[in-house]
């Protein structure tokens, strides 16, 4: 048998067939075609697959039994690295493309081929789609497709030929000083000190409730950020190295912490009922939202309180770059979701330019002198 083969069509009765080696030697028959060239054009690519097969191409064996979308989705979750509540999220936003945009098993992709889905259906997926949520439903379709482009399943992603655009920005949700000592008055003993503490330090919710008093240098003035809470789980800092960082412990913060009592029993600046870090979802309900409530205020999430940190450092001055470091996160995700809030950035631009340039020319004047 020669190295390579070509195959051959032949008629049968009034279709035609393709006659062709396996890739075990084995001589095959494949009939049922209207014309011949339908005939040949099969043959051209399964002759193409036996060949891969040969050589152990890892990719043609694996297209030998392209997967359905609920088995790559499968595949996916399980070998992907990430936190378990993001795997879990992505498993969530994932079944809206398995079970259909109403969850309901209907216009949802759970046993059709991957290599079916093509972007016309996907795109009238995508605009049925709960809104709120659509950029981040499709984008983790677009995700476990493109790990279908990296394992050669896919030559092209089709979820990345439909647009995505990301949602409008909202407004994000602050509080006045006056209304985090509202706040504060309503919340029990332990944690009074909580709202004016993380509304002037910005630390998000999954940092404040694992720091430990060691983390807080009143001398100094400085809270160092060194570990998260994931899951009810204390770890090492947050996703990226940024999270790792020292914040300012202003002044009215420092206050707000002479009046908190620490317990003997347990490190942690404001634990939970038995010395453990505080678990979020039993404070917002049981305490949190009563606060806020009895209080006379609309209400506003826990992370209301580091947006508060933002609003009122970029009304001091503080530059989104210097801002980034502080909160820990990118510039560009500190533009994005408080850039608007920068007041009159355009004229202190361009006044703090004009500045430095006419202190330039005056020394390098004098220096002529």
């Amino acid at each position: 048998m020669p190295a390579r083969q070509r195959g051959s069509t032949v008629r049968r009765g009034k279709a035609w067939g393709a006659r062709f080696y396996d890739e075990t030697g084995a001589r095959r028959f494949q009939g049922g075609f209207d014309t011949k060239s339908e005939a040949r054009e099969w043959l051209d690519s399964r002759v193409g697959d036996v060949e891969a097969l040969r050589r152990g191409d890892v990719a043609a064996l694996r297209r030998r039994d392209m997967p359905t979308l609920a088995e790559l989705a499968e595949e996916f979750t399980a070998q992907h690295v990430a936190e378990a509540s993001s795997i879990a999220a992505l498993k969530y936003r994932l079944r809206y493309a398995v079970e259909g945009p109403k969850l309901n098993g209907e216009a949802g992709w759970r046993d059709v081929r991957i290599d079916r889905l093509n972007p016309t259906e996907i795109g009238a997926w995508r605009k049925a789609l709960p809104a709120r949520s659509a950029f981040g439903i499709h984008k983790a379709l677009r995700q476990v497709l493109h790990y279908a482009v990296r394992a050669k399943l896919l030559d092209e992603n089709p979820a990345s030929l439909v647009p995505n655009p990301e949602p409008k920005r909202t407004e994000v949700q602050t509080f006045m000083l006056p209304e985090l000592d509202a706040v504060a008055a309503e919340l029990p003993r332990p944690f009074k000190a909580l709202p004016v503490f993380a509304a002037l330090t910005g630390l998000r919710p999954c940092e404040w409730i694992a720091l430990e008093r060691a983390d807080v240098d009143r001398r100094a003035g400085v809270v160092t950020v060194r570990r998260t809470v994931v899951d009810g789980v204390v770890k090492p800092y947050g996703k990226t190295s940024r999270s790792l960082r020292a914040v300012p412990l202003p002044a009215r913060a420092a206050e707000a912490l002479d009046e908190h009592l620490p317990r003997l029993d347990t490190r942690v600046l404001f634990p939970g009922a038995r010395g453990r870090p505080l678990a979020l979802s039993p404070f917002r309900h049981r305490d949190w939202s009563p606060a806020l409530r009895a209080a006379g205020l609309e209400h506003r999430s826990l992370y209301a309180m580091r947006h508060t940190y933002a609003s009122l450092s970029i009304a001091a001055g503080v530059s989104l770059f210097e801002l980034s470091r502080l909160m820990g996160t990118s510039p560009g995700m500190i533009d994005k979701t408080y850039g608007h809030m920068l007041p009159d950035a355009l004229d202190r631009a361009r006044s703090a330019l004009d500045t430095f340039i006419t202190t330039a020319a005056e020394a390098a004047e004098e220096g002529t002198r």
